[in-house]
């Protein structure tokens, strides 16, 4: 998702330290007299809040507001340590909103100008670090950064919202049709009465499993929720097919705009067929890379290692052009303007299979990449999609050339 070798971005002006904290603690200021109204003033004195917070949500809304001052105060003598420490103090708030169920335009003011400030502060610390230390190269520039952080929260409730449209009909078929009268589904999930009471039971390709507590069956013995996937797992986390499809629509069109204008920005800039595209050098270099991914050597280089080209090209030239075209094969409308898509993919059934799989191959690429940002440095990694820029760990020659 990178846009390499790219030019540094112009400075910033010399009051960035004072616009930095100036945001971070304006942000904490109004954070604080949010959390003192939530506290001793009657929930509806907030416009869009109705109902009293619990102590859990205030506790993590109050360490957001400590956070964002400390970094705020901080910043003005360490732009980049101020800067991370206000970025805590937004994910501390961020956490307290979802515990808190509300996210209301007045609880999104704070967090807004915390997390400016914060980019701030971080994106002029590695920019004037980058002037000393050549390792230190802009790598993602910020429409990278913002499609990267946009798709990731798009994909979040396009797979909790795709669970709850899941559990209206939590079968799957391959074929043109379903139903009791055919014997085509690969995978059910449901709850049965057993020996022992009520039981979550999934059935996999004929086998069947006992997945009580999961799957078909959760909650408490005392108070059993009978739903193919539970509600933790779920947006909203009640039945509601209605609210869970609005969900999911509206994040579908999202996903699909930024990947448009993604696309349109890597083809023109060549990063498309520079860095994602396969070659024969990448397929012969696969071997020696994952070789050196088990040993966890990791190279940190200005472009794409033979692996992370070949994840990347599964990801933006099969799975996204997949995940979207099932999708399309699903919706009555799109059957009658585009009938060839049905028979593209063997019918709609066999399409919410594929669509199904390819979002299980999603949550198996997230879990991987998750992973490697951990074993290859998670500081550095992160940064690079916060600020733009990464830290090589390459030689380079008088040329300037990678040896």
């Amino acid at each position: 998702m990178a846009v390499v070798d790219q030019t540094t971005p112009t400075g910033f002006n010399p009051g960035v330290r004072n616009t930095a904290a100036g945001l971070s603690i304006l942000g904490a200021i109004i954070g604080g007299v949010i959390v003192g109204l939530l506290l001793f003033a009657p929930a509806q004195a907030l416009l869009g809040v109705e109902r009293v917070a619990d102590p859990i949500s205030l506790s993590l809304l109050a360490a957001g507001v400590v956070f964002m001052l400390l970094g705020g105060i901080i910043v003005v003598a360490r732009l980049g340590l101020g800067g991370a420490i206000a970025l805590i103090g937004v994910l501390f708030w961020l956490v307290g909103c979802i515990v808190f169920k509300s996210f209301s335009w007045v609880l999104f003011a704070p967090v807004l100008l915390a997390f400016l400030g914060a980019l701030t502060g971080m994106i002029a610390n590695d920019q004037l670090a980058s002037g000393a230390d050549s390792r230190l190269i802009y790598r993602q520039s910020g429409l990278t950064r913002l499609t990267h952080w946009v798709w990731a929260f798009a994909m979040f409730f396009l797979l909790l919202s795709g669970l709850q449209i899941f559990n209206a009909r939590p079968n799957l078929y391959i074929g043109l049709q379903s139903g009791f009268g055919f014997e085509n589904s690969i995978l059910d999930i449901y709850a049965t009465n057993g020996p022992n009471g009520p039981a979550g039971q999934t059935k996999l390709f004929g086998q069947i499993f006992d997945t009580s507590g999961v799957f078909g069956m959760s909650g408490s013995k005392e108070h059993p929720v009978f739903t193919a996937m539970p509600g933790w797992a779920t947006i909203p986390s009640y039945r509601d097919l209605g609210t869970g499809r609005v969900v999911h629509f509206f994040f579908a069109w999202i996903l699909v705009g930024t990947l448009a204008i993604w696309l349109i920005q890597a083809i023109a800039s060549g990063h498309f067929w520079r860095d994602i595209v396969l070659k024969p050098r990448d397929i012969r270099g696969l071997p020696k890379d994952i070789i050196d991914h088990i040993r966890l050597r990791f190279t940190h280089g200005k472009s794409y290692t033979p692996l992370q080209k070949v994840a990347y090209f599964g990801v933006f030239v099969i799975a996204f052009p997949l995940i979207i075209l099932t999708g399309l094969t699903m919706s009555p409308g799109m059957d009658a303007a585009w009938p060839w898509l049905t028979d593209v993919f063997g019918g709609r059934q066999t399409a919410r299979t594929i669509h199904f799989i390819t979002m299980l191959a999603f949550v198996l690429f997230f879990v991987v990449h998750i992973i490697m940002v951990v074993l290859a440095g998670p500081i550095n990694e992160l940064r690079s999609m916060i600020t733009g820029y990464y830290k090589t760990n390459v030689g380079h020659g008088s040329s300037g050339e990678e040896h």
